[in-house]
């Protein structure tokens, strides 16, 4: 999975999006809350070209919407204690709120961005977050 991750995220083969494709697909069908992916912030998108989680998905077939921005704060490189302590990583970009959410991210490490994540949208009225992610580190 490590060498998947590398290649897929950071030598840019967006085709491997279509590896779990099926597996996500069987997955999320009967999903009945709203699948919010994990953004990515604008250096990274320059950077990497293409949103990784949002090419899972689209591989997938499997609708989404965005409902959160990122800040230029990364989580990569931080210790778990430093993780904890980061605040306003995530914004809400102004969609409506809905009741139940599903997050999605393509690699779950200390559960910093997910919890994060869940934060701003708790804050903003969601009431039912459930997270996922393809990789558990």
């Amino acid at each position: 999975m490590k060498n998947y991750l590398h290649q897929f995220k950071f030598l840019k083969d967006v085709v491997l999006s279509e590896v779990f494709a099926e597996v996500l697909k069987e997955e999320l069908r009967s999903q009945k809350s709203l699948i919010v992916p994990i953004p990515m912030n604008e250096n990274k998108m320059k950077e990497r070209t293409f949103p990784q989680v949002d090419r899972l998905l689209d591989s997938a077939a499997v609708p989404y919407i965005h409902l959160l921005g990122k800040n230029e704060v990364g989580l990569a490189g931080k210790s778990k204690f430093e993780r904890m302590a980061l605040q306003d990583v995530f914004w809400w970009n102004g969609n409506p709120v809905p009741e139940k959410v599903l997050l999605f991210d393509d690699l779950y490490t200390t559960g910093s961005t997910m919890r994060l994540a869940a934060k701003v949208l708790k804050e903003k009225g969601v009431k039912e977050i459930k997270v996922l992610a393809l990789i558990r580190a």
